[in-house]
């Protein structure tokens, strides 16, 4: 009848969103200081985990380490700024450099400097750590037979006569071989040589493990390219960081020095490669143009003897001069064919290997530099591209396969462009001589001697010139690379620390901490923000609109009440006995006009089981005992009986027997310990307990209990769960509904409230049990009062205690922790 599970659930969510809204006007602090108190536990168990997983994760984690160098880009050419020659080289940008030193080339160059062609390691119980620069032991690789070795670890098992033997993937692989002796296997010929002289020391007194690994430089190049980290620190001075972060602190040092050492080594080594190509170029043209010059001087000397001319004056002045001008321009343009020539030629036979820096310088000072050099400077960064993708990209791949058609187009491109320059030369070259033919002719009439003469001279003139051309050339270039001074330098060759950065103890032990905190302290505002159980008895005024009447309510006991005990007999002056003399006291102003004399029937109920009814029922008759009145108490709770566990007897027969007629009412009440109180126990359980209680036989022996006692009390079932209580309560006195703090819903304040209603038991009140007092010590209120007006104090003040003994002032920890 009163079990609306959908209601209820409603109910429920229309409460935490209540609380969740009103969290911070109606922060209860006595309530959350209670769940906190009974959550300390957890919140130290969640404390002590985070700090174990914290301590855990710093024992077995591999500390990280880090290390910079500093470098400043510059280069200066003096022979520029003093000699105003022309420039040769090329200005590098910050950004083009830095992707120098990021690329595969230069740290493929770095790797191949540092001992890392075979790396060694020692394994631990939860730790693996390589050893760099040396280990114990050392492996003198001859040769490899099978490559497939490499990035593979192969384990080394030492043995006590000083020997070893090799596994691989755990099966062995070789011999048993003696420690310096040239071992050969089916992948590689080596030495294996002791280097440290406590090595079988350690060997025996600890469980470590040893192997290596016989690395790729691109697999290493891919791992530390990784770790690598590159940034500029000041763009107008042209400083950059380089830094890396590795297991290893000697790793990670000597690879950011050798990395910048490397660097400007690099940066020297293309520059100089440059120059030596550019100069041999132009040795080769001084020799073919040298021999040019022997040549035409032979001859123009020979022609003279032979002839007996001496010179040229008699010829026409203006005629020398235009022929002159066309020899200049011939040779010009010989030039521009000759240098175009050599770049095709560079472009066809040195291919993949070309240098862009030696096609650069030639072009200097032509028309054509612009265009050429452009293109150039385009393909020399395909080509650069390509060398970097070598190293981690497989020769099928696509993108290898795009940059290689981009190169072949760039090349096609270039040669075509060249091509048709050198086309526009030679007809350019045509039509001069053409000129040159048709100027002769308008002078047939010189003397052929003269002319003939003159056309040798014309010929020595021009290849002399050519020469000097060269060789001024050829000194500008030297001048210009002995002016040239790189200015890039180490500022800071290392800055480490002999302490890593990862992971740092103080942060994660600190984070654990503070994260562990906060989550434990988030389960308790989650408890409480979903907090539905009834704490006080405010909240039960509060709930019913103070239109229920509470009764009292009764202190939690500090120990354990097994069988709902009889306890008032026990202890008189304890607060729990001083609580139920309150009730006593209470009912007396419930009484609604029965007569003096007559005997009052309390019936006692609940909303579930476990709420304390029956434990209410029977120390409250106890009390009622102690004032001279006669009490019987009846166990009408048929489906769970629990009076008979409270007196300690038996169950065999009692009210069921007595209902169904099978009992006499008299040979079924036990007299207990306490004087004036007796009680019926609920007998065998029976199929219809309902129909029994309705039945004209319970009117009969109450009419007759009545005769004979003063108050009987009713321990009914929890009208929560069944209906066979509710005509007990309709019939009572006082019928009086438990709550229990901390386990009755607030809903079951509604189930009272509709119980009150739909019965007309306005007579109904309650009582909240197991009420935690020591919470009222720390912010709790547990006032109570009557919805007809009467009220009494919020805390038990009566003066009574525990063992007579006085009560110790307890501070916030100590409350905290229940001691």
């Amino acid at each position: 009848m009163y079990n609306e599970d959908i209601s209820n659930v409603n109910n429920d969510l229309g409460s935490y969103k209540e609380r969740i809204t009103n969290f911070s006007n109606e922060f209860e602090p006595g309530l959350f200081l209670h769940i906190l108190r009974k959550n300390i536990i957890l919140l130290i168990s969640i404390v002590a985990i985070a700090l174990t997983g914290s301590y855990i994760y710093l024992r077995y984690t591999s500390p990280t380490y880090e290390a910079k160098t500093i470098i400043q880009l510059g280069s200066s050419d003096q022979a520029k700024r003093i000699l105003n020659v022309n420039q040769f080289s090329e200005d590098n940008s910050l950004l083009k450099e830095i992707e120098l030193m990021k690329s595969k080339l230069l740290v493929t160059r770095v790797i191949k400097r540092l001992p890392l062609e075979i790396t060694y390691f020692e394994r631990g119980e939860f730790l693996t750590d390589q050893k760099y620069p040396r280990s114990s032991f050392d492996i003198e690789l001859i040769s490899i037979q099978d490559s497939s070795v490499r990035d593979v670890p192969v384990d080394v098992k030492f043995n006590a006569d000083q020997t070893y033997h090799l596994e691989l993937s755990g099966q062995k692989i070789g011999n048993t071989e003696a420690i310096g002796d040239i071992a050969v296997n089916p992948y590689f010929t080596y030495r294996l040589s002791i280097t440290d002289a406590h090595h079988y020391r350690r060997v025996q007194e600890s469980e470590v493990s040893f192997y290596f690994i016989i690395n790729k430089a691109s697999t290493l190049a891919n791992k530390y390219g990784r770790q690598l980290s590159i940034k500029i620190l000041n763009n107008t001075a042209k400083t950059i960081e380089i830094s890396m972060r590795d297991n290893n602190s000697g790793i990670a040092r000597d690879f950011v020095t050798t990395h910048a050492e490397e660097y400007i080594k690099y940066d020297l080594e293309n520059r100089e490669q440059s120059g030596i190509n550019i100069l041999r170029f132009i040795d080769n043209q001084l020799d073919t143009v040298y021999r040019n010059l022997r040549d035409s001087e032979l001859q123009l000397n020979l022609y003279k003897q032979e002839n007996k001319i001496s010179n040229l004056d008699n010829l026409s002045g203006s005629y020398f001069q235009v022929f002159r001008e066309f020899e200049e321009e011939l040779l010009r343009l010989d030039l521009q064919e000759s240098t175009l020539s050599q770049v095709i030629e560079t472009i066809s036979n040195e291919g993949d290997e070309m240098d862009v820096y030696q096609l650069i310088p030639l072009l200097s000072g032509s028309q054509y530099e612009s265009t050429v050099s452009e293109m150039l400077q385009k393909l020399r960064q395909l080509l650069t591209y390509r060398e970097e993708l070598e190293f981690d990209t497989k020769e099928g791949a696509t993108r290898r396969k795009k940059i290689e058609n981009g190169i072949a187009i760039q090349k096609r491109l270039l040669i075509e462009s060249v091509e048709s320059l050198r086309a526009t030369i030679r007809s350019r070259k045509g039509d001069i001589r053409q000129k040159m033919m048709e100027f002769e002719s308008g002078f047939s009439e010189l003397p052929d001697k003269e002319l003939e003469f003159a056309r040798l001279r014309r010929i020595f003139e021009i290849n002399e010139k050519y020469y000097t051309m060269l060789l001024e050339k050829k000194t500008q270039y030297r001048i210009s690379q002995a002016g040239f001074v790189t200015e890039n330098r180490i500022l800071e060759r290392l800055i480490s620390s002999s302490s890593p950065i990862a992971p740092q103890k103080g942060l994660i032990t600190g984070g654990a901490l503070a994260v562990s905190l906060l989550l434990g302290l988030g389960i308790v505002v989650l408890k409480y923000l979903l907090h539905n159980k009834i704490t006080s008895i405010n909240e039960i005024v509060k709930l019913s609109n103070a239109s229920i009447t509470v009764l009292g309510m009764i202190p939690k006991y500090k120990q354990d009440i097994p069988n709902s005990q009889l306890l008032v007999d026990k202890n008189p002056k304890s607060m729990i006995a001083e609580a139920f003399r309150s009730l006593r006291t209470n009912l007396q102003f419930l009484t609604d006009g029965t007569k003096r004399g007559d005997a009052k029937v309390i019936a006692i109920t609940s909303t579930s089981s476990g709420e304390g009814k029956t434990f209410v029922a029977i120390n409250l008759a106890g009390i009622i005992a102690y004032s001279d009145k006669k009490v019987i108490v009846l166990d009408l709770d048929m489906r769970k009986p629990k009076i008979h566990l409270g007196f300690d007897v038996e169950n065999k027969k009692g009210m069921s027997t007595v209902l169904i007629g099978k009992s006499d009412l008299d040979e079924t009440i036990v007299h207990s310990k306490v004087a004036n109180l007796d009680f019926i126990t609920a007998g065998p359980k029976p199929p219809n307990p309902a129909e029994l209680v309705m039945g004209e036989r319970m009117q009969e022996v109450l009419r007759e209990l009545k005769s004979r006692y003063d108050v009987i009390i009713i321990d009914n079932p929890p009208v929560g769960m069944v209906t066979d209580g509710i005509p007990m309560i309709r019939q009572a006195d006082n019928p009086i509904y438990i709550f229990r703090a901390d386990m009755s819903t607030k809903q079951s304040v509604q189930l009272v409230d509709r119980l009150i209603n739909e019965n007309n038991l306005d007579r109904l009140s309650v009582v909240l049990n197991c009420v935690d007092v020591e919470r009222s010590k720390y912010g709790g209120s547990y006032g109570y009062g009557y919805g007809n007006g009467y009220g009494y104090g919020s805390n038990y003040g009566y003066g009574y205690y525990d063992e007579d003994r006085p009560q110790k002032t307890q501070n916030f920890f100590a409350r905290m922790f229940g001691s």
